[in-house]
């Protein structure tokens, strides 16, 4: 009875403890799903974060730089404005420089000898010659053949000497006579003044007897003759040598070639569709590189060349170098007028456009004394330092053209 008790006793224990665990397991299941809820709601509001308030922007100054004083001294801020003007119909083609027909000269040994040099510091290609300067000078060299021939001139000279003489002797005796006969009253004057011009005549005829004689014989007995001067014809660069100092050169060899940088041609081809279109006779325009200043060259009538691989037709424009700031061979754009009629457009000065990423143009007008709102502008084309627009702001606008670059690089954080 007792042990019937004790396990009725013990089985209630037992029992009890157990409900007590699944209280607990139950309570802390509770607080663990309450515990992973919060979480997971901290996470989503820590993730989204609060929506900012929007500020309304007017749509009119997206596109505008304000500007300070300081800031506004500092880029160095010009304008100019915007005017329809009216514009020749022109076109553009490329061209070249090109040396003109005849500008360049090739200096020849007047004859056979020894080329001198008249500095330390001989000529090399690209020296600048001024017209009439002395280049060289060449000894010439006598061969035996010429020195016997010089022999002969020599033995003809001295018997021209002895007659030049004779001359002399006997018209000093008729002068004497004459002027005597004249002291005397029995003869004339005519008669004095004949026979002192024949004395005269025959005293010039043997001094260059004389002379004669002498270079003769000077080249018999030295076997050489002064050197012989070689002086630049025409101003310009040495473009070529074809003789060293010290050199044996023959009569008619080239020694030296000269170009005439003051004046250049500019060679353009034109298509032969093109041709009939182009007013020949005006002056055409050249730039070295966009948007720097135009240079007027004017028409000539060169030699007609043309080329046949790309069926274009060539035409010649002359423009002064005396700077000599061009190259032979550099290339340069030629704007040509055309016989199509003149229209009127806006323009503006090339240096007010920029471009951004997409290729879009566009220009900085003036709002007020330091805001400049950026519009768009549509060009047609480039002449000079001229923008031709088609679509853009109106006449009279007036707009950035220096600081264009450093406006747009604070409105987009980059530039060009």
């Amino acid at each position: 009875m007792n042990l019937h008790k004790l396990n009725i006793k013990q089985l209630g224990t037992s029992m009890a403890q157990q409900k007590k665990l699944i209280v607990v397991g139950v309570i802390t299941l509770s607080i663990l799903f309450i515990s992973f809820k919060y979480l997971a709601v901290q996470d989503a509001t820590a993730q989204t974060p609060p929506t900012p308030k929007q500020a309304k922007v007017p749509e009119s100054t997206l596109n505008t730089v304000y500007l300070d004083n300081d800031s506004y001294k500092k880029l160095g801020i010009q304008l100019a404005a915007i005017k329809r003007e009216t514009i020749t119909a022109n076109k553009v083609y490329g061209g070249e420089f090109v040396m003109p027909a005849g500008g360049t000269t090739s200096i020849t040994a007047p004859v056979s000898g020894k080329l001198l040099s008249l500095e330390k510091t001989h000529l090399k290609p690209g020296a600048q010659i001024k017209s009439g300067q002395l280049l060289y000078r060449i000894q010439p060299i006598i061969t035996a053949d010429a020195r016997a021939n010089l022999v002969n001139a020599l033995a003809d000279a001295e018997s021209l000497v002895n007659v030049a003489k004779s001359q002399v002797d006997a018209t000093e005796i008729t002068l004497n006579r004459a002027k005597k006969l004249l002291q005397d009253l029995v003869g004339s004057q005519r008669n004095a003044d004949e026979a002192n011009a024949a004395h005269e005549i025959a005293l010039r005829n043997l001094e260059a007897a004389h002379v004669k004689r002498n270079a003769l014989h000077r080249v018999v007995t030295l076997g050489s003759v002064e050197p012989i001067d070689i002086k630049a014809p025409q101003a310009g660069i040495v473009s070529n040598i074809f003789a060293a100092t010290d050199q044996l050169v023959s009569a008619g060899n080239p020694i030296i070639e000269l170009s005439a940088l003051n004046s250049l041609w500019v060679r353009v081809p034109i298509p032969t569709g093109d041709l009939n279109t182009i007013d020949q006779q005006a002056d055409a325009k050249i730039q070295l590189s966009p948007g720097a200043s135009s240079l007027v060259a004017k028409p000539i009538n060169a030699p007609p060349t043309a080329d046949p691989l790309t069926n274009s037709t060539h035409l010649y424009f002359a423009i002064q170098n005396d700077q000599q700031v061009f190259r032979p061979m550099q290339r340069v754009s030629v704007t040509l007028n055309t016989h199509g009629k003149s229209s009127s457009a806006l323009t503006l000065p090339w240096s007010a456009v920029v471009f951004d990423i997409y290729g879009g143009s566009w220009v900085y007008t003036q709002q007020s004394n330091h805001a400049y709102e950026r519009k768009r502008v549509f060009l047609d084309h480039v002449s000079g330092n001229q923008a031709i627009i088609s679509e853009g702001p109106p006449d009279g606008s007036k707009i950035v053209v220096n600081g264009a670059l450093e406006l747009f690089g604070v409105e987009t954080g980059f530039a060009h």
